[in-house]
């Protein structure tokens, strides 16, 4: 492998673990084969804007960045939506009102990465002429493998496990809207040190949420800094919710107030500006 490629395959790497780290919050399923076997898949999101007659093009890379391990996969599509707690769930193509798998061609259908190797999927999109429905439509692009489970020993137990990676699409059909707003923003009754809210957008396009919670003291002065984020998908609702328990600078017996600064990132009514989302401060006493 020439330096070229041997840096090309570090920063799959690095990316790849980034990839896992936000998917274990939607879902399990990606973390054994991330961690155990070193496979990777980017972009693990598409966002993209479409009108009706168009084709696009999008290459989903595939990386295999173990050094000893020649690992096969299987490319498929499936249909995916995300639960109220943000949890990836994945069905058939074609189930979904909102599903796109119909207009979606990939080639090739397998790959066979060698160690520290990566090979591109490219994936045609036809958006047909006459499309029902405006705002987002969904596919997943899945890649699967079957790996055998290992035994205490470090040995093949005769038992084989399916893994899957995913790159998920969104293509947003113009005009659309996002609108997420943020309610029921409370200390849970049966946690102390848990804040709780509720997202609802009921646009027909998702809103992708960023931003902080402040926690300040009685003079104002923030002690405590945490970062936020969620997806809430068209017609979505989202229960978010944020620990508080192990939070350096805040001190158990003082009294704070959270004050919140959210921004919604996707916004296809604003020319996709970045919009801000309300979010009523809270009182918070510390157990």
């Amino acid at each position: 492998m020439n330096v070229t490629s041997h840096k090309k395959m570090k920063n799959f790497m690095v990316t790849s673990a980034l990839i896992y780290a936000g998917a274990i919050t939607m879902t399990m399923l990606y973390a054994p084969i991330a961690n155990a076997f070193g496979v990777g898949i980017q972009p693990s999101t598409v966002e993209m804007t479409i009108k009706p007659g168009d084709r696009h093009r999008q290459v989903v890379t595939i990386g295999n960045v173990h050094k000893s391990k020649t690992i096969s996969l299987t490319m498929g599509l499936a249909d995916w939506t995300l639960d109220d707690n943000g949890k990836l769930s994945l069905s058939p193509p074609g189930e979904s009102e909102r599903s796109a798998a119909e207009w979606i061609r990939f080639s090739p259908a397998s790959v066979t990465l060698k160690p520290e190797t990566s090979m591109d999927v490219i994936v045609e999109i036809s958006v047909p002429y006459k499309v029902k429905h405006k705002g987002d439509h969904r596919f997943a692009l899945l890649a699967t493998t079957l790996l055998p489970a290992l035994d205490e020993r470090g040995d093949t137990s005769g038992v084989w496990n399916k893994y899957q990676l995913a790159s998920l699409f969104y293509l947003t059909l113009t005009p659309s809207e996002s609108t997420p707003v943020v309610s029921n923003v409370a200390v849970s009754n049966t946690d102390k040190n848990t804040v709780t809210m509720t997202i609802k957008n009921a646009g027909d396009a998702h809103a992708r949420l960023k931003g902080t919670a402040f926690i300040k003291d009685k003079s104002g002065e923030t002690v405590a800094e945490m970062p936020m984020s969620a997806v809430v998908l068209d017609q979505g609702v989202r229960n978010y919710v944020m620990r508080l328990d192990e939070v350096e600078g805040v001190t158990s017996g003082n009294s704070y107030t959270i004050d919140f600064k959210m921004n919604n990132s996707f916004v296809p009514q604003n020319k996709f500006r970045s919009t801000p989302v309300d979010i009523q401060s809270i009182q918070y006493h510390a157990p």
